[in-house]
């Protein structure tokens, strides 16, 4: 898009004006809909926006982080229902799939996380919620019950390492929703500029070696697809759906 010398991004705007952090959560508000200029829906954070343009934000945020909309894209596109299950989160930072689970009607989440003082007030503070903060989900030994779905986003970490520890408390008919990050399971970092995975025949490979994993280690693909919204550096992440063959 085209700016001229008064005119800048609105995504730049937003921060400006303290409406949003960062480009991110720009991108995030603009594309649920919510952002008007001069009354006129906003279509992206890179459109040009004058200085006495006025900018609108309509409609309550959804969910307390943008992880929120990863989940909640995944759960409407497999049919997955977490209704009246015990469910763990694995990575549970401020909240963002702990919240959808307990919109979709879960009786008890896990929220585990491996840092302090992240999950959002109004969670921590739900009954429903059982909080496991400084909990390195590959040093845990057990969970207090069996996990009717596991959900899970994390970083610095193989995905594959995680489901090995996940998989002796997940109930025999139990499924897992795992957020895949080919940024942090390519093993040549070189392939990686500022910390993000550009080449998509690379993020396809690793795709495929997850795959060949799973095969391997008796888990079975019933779901998968991009996520709908990138990583907080701009990378291309994918959902799988997965259960145990009994």
């Amino acid at each position: 898009m085209i700016r001229t010398l008064n005119q800048k991004r609105l995504g730049g705007v937003l921060i400006e004006k303290g409406i949003v952090k960062d480009e991110n959560e720009a991108f995030v508000i603009v594309t649920e809909g919510r952002v008007f200029v001069n009354g006129q829906k906003a279509v992206s954070p890179a459109q040009p926006v004058r200085g006495e343009s006025h900018i609108e934000i309509r409609g309550p945020k959804e969910f307390v982080s943008r992880g929120g909309y990863k989940l909640e894209a995944a759960i409407r596109r497999f049919g997955v229902s977490a209704a009246g299950k015990v469910c763990a989160d694995v990575g549970s930072a401020s909240g963002g799939f702990v919240e959808v689970l307990l919109a979709h009607g879960a009786a008890k989440v896990y929220a585990i996380e491996a840092g302090r003082g992240k999950l959002d007030l109004k969670l921590r503070e739900d009954p429903r919620v059982v909080v496991m903060e400084g909990a390195n989900i590959l040093a845990m030994a057990a969970l207090p019950e069996a996990i009717g779905l596991f959900t899970i986003d994390v970083s610095l970490t193989r995905l594959e390492l995680v489901l090995l520890n996940i998989r002796k408390a997940l109930r025999a008919d139990g499924a897992v929703i795992a957020l895949f990050k080919p940024q942090y399971e390519v093993e040549d970092k070189s392939k990686l500029k500022h910390g993000i995975l550009k080449d998509e025949i690379i993020r396809r490979e690793l795709v495929e070696q997850f795959r060949a994993w799973l095969r391997e280690h008796g888990w079975g693909e019933l779901g998968f697809m991009e996520s709908p919204i990138r990583g907080s550096e701009g990378n291309v992440e994918y959902l799988f759906l997965l259960k145990l063959h009994t």
